[in-house]
C-alpha cells in the first residue's frame, strides 16, 4: 500500500511535516506501507482533481488574506521543523495557526472544486486535503485500508 504526498517543489513546511508524519506511520507497518511525495502539478497528481496551493488559489480566486502573517508563521513553522523532535508541541501549534490563516482560502477552495495541498492519497484514494493530518488519522487510515 501507498500513502502519496501531493504537494509542491520545494515542499512547504505543512508537506514536509505531512509526509514527515505519513513516513513515521509507515515505519509502523514494515514492508507494508511506502510513502512517496509528487509535485502538485504532476500528470499523475492531476489524476485526482484539480490541485494547488493555498497561494496559488488565493490569487486565481481573488482572496484576500493576511499573506504577510502567513509567511511569518511558515517561516517560524519551517525553524521549528528543522528540530521537531525539541518541538513537536509548539510545532502543532504554529500548524494549527497557520491552518486558521488559510481559513478563507481553504473554504474557497472547497466551493471551486480545488484540492488544496497538502493531498494525502492512501492506497488511491483521497483522504484529505488542505491540511496537515496527524499521525493518529494518518494510521487510521493505513488500518482501514489494510483491513485492520
Amino acid at each position: 500500500m501507498e500513502i502519496l504526498i501531493i504537494g509542491p517543489e520545494p515542499p512547504c513546511v505543512r508537506c514536509i511535516n505531512t509526509a514527515r508524519f505519513a513516513k513515521e506511520v509507515a515505519e509502523q507497518f514494515p514492508a507494508k506501507v511506502t510513502v512517496r511525495k509528487i509535485d502538485t502539478h504532476a500528470e499523475e497528481a492531476q489524476r485526482y482533481g484539480k490541485i494547488e496551493g493555498g497561494g496559488a488559489i488565493a490569487e486565481i480566486e481573488k482572496i484576500n488574506y493576511d499573506s504577510e502573517g502567513f509567511n511569518k508563521l511558515m517561516q517560524e513553522a519551517g525553524r521549528l521543523t528543522s528540530e521537531e523532535d525539541k518541538n513537536e508541541s509548539l510545532v502543532k501549534g504554529k500548524l494549527q495557526e497557520i491552518q486558521e490563516t488559510l481559513t478563507p482560502i481553504t473554504e474557497k477552495a472547497k466551493e471551486a472544486g480545488y484540492l488544496m495541498t497538502p493531498v494525502v492519497v492512501v492506497n488511491g484514494k483521497v483522504k484529505s486535503m488542505g491540511y496537515v493530518p496527524d499521525k493518529e488519522e494518518i494510521r487510521k487510515w493505513v488500518k482501514s485500508e489494510l483491513g485492520n
